[in-house]
């Protein structure tokens, strides 16, 4: 229980460093253009194939039966979580600026 105590301030301390809950209400308002922009971004040829490997290998990840605190209710689906969003911050870095902001401004993202 401590330990999930732990996790849930971590998580709360980064969603402060984020921009805390007005940064949140942000995310999900943009959530389908988001999503589009991923979706743009994996079918692009210009993004190298190492990105999209280590997204699509954190999605396996999240989805597999095989993680060893899976069967652990909340912390199971943290990890996944924080993996997932930890190989979408790296495929970020990977991507091209110049291919990330036409990506974003077709979809009606700031750049």
């Amino acid at each position: 229980m401590l330990r999930l105590m732990k996790t849930a301030m971590k998580l709360w301390g980064t969603t402060a460093r984020l921009g805390g809950p007005r940064a949140i209400l942000t995310m999900v308002r943009t959530a389908p253009q988001q999503i589009q922009l991923f979706r743009r971004l994996v079918t692009d040829p210009r993004v190298p194939p190492f990105p999209k490997a280590l997204l699509v290998g954190a999605g396996v990840f999240a989805v597999s039966p095989l993680n060893l605190p899976g069967w652990i209710p909340i912390l199971g689906a943290l990890d996944d979580l924080g993996i997932f969003l930890f190989a979408l911050s790296l495929f970020m870095r990977f991507v091209p600026a110049e291919v990330l902001s036409g990506h974003r401004e077709a979809v009606g993202l700031p750049v």
